[in-house]
């Protein structure tokens, strides 16, 4: 477990580790978005690293016994890290939303990222802000041709729907909830 703490006087960001998820809370500012991206990527990677490393070791003790459930947690550390792309791009669109739309850039609030690989290979990801909430089931209707050619946003939903196996927010609207299968 690692606790690592950062607060400085209008802005916060602490990390909590354990072996299997990653939990960061921060002051509602886009250079933390930045941050809890490269944290979270940091942390996926050692992940990656420690699937392999162990997985070497365990093929190498005992080589015949162990060739079949060793391919396929090698292949499922390979998909894990073809996905950083899809996965960095979906968080990083709802942790902006949790800023910009959740807690209107208002430092003062905070928002809380979670991720987790759980045992049956699903990458778990919720991200949950002290906004008012919206009614993501009305946005999740609109159709790509409902859009401004001009926004700059309004295409989040159909991102995370593109690039995860599921998404959801809570009744309120201010967690978001991400799952992928790896």
């Amino acid at each position: 477990m690692t606790d690592i703490s950062n607060p400085t006087d209008n802005n916060q960001f602490h990390i909590y580790e354990t072996d299997d998820s990653i939990t960061i809370t921060f002051s509602s500012t886009m250079e933390n978005i930045d941050r809890t991206c490269e944290e979270t990527t940091r942390f996926l990677i050692e992940l990656f690293k420690r699937l392999e490393s162990f997985h070497s070791n365990k093929f190498k003790c005992e080589e015949k016994y162990f060739k079949k459930e060793l391919k396929q947690e090698i292949e499922y550390s390979e998909k894990l890290k073809s996905n950083l792309f899809a996965i960095q791009l979906v968080m990083r669109e709802g942790l902006t939303n949790a800023v910009r739309h959740g807690n209107c850039f208002n430092v003062a609030k905070i928002v809380r990222c979670y991720v987790k690989i759980d045992q049956k290979q699903m990458l778990i990801v919720e991200i949950e802000d002290q906004g008012d909430g919206f009614n993501w089931k009305r946005e999740q209707s609109k159709n790509i041709k409902d859009l401004d050619d001009d926004s700059d946003h309004g295409r989040g939903l159909m991102i995370m729907e593109q690039y995860f196996s599921r998404y959801w927010y809570n009744e309120r609207g201010n967690k978001l909830t991400l799952e992928k299968n790896i």
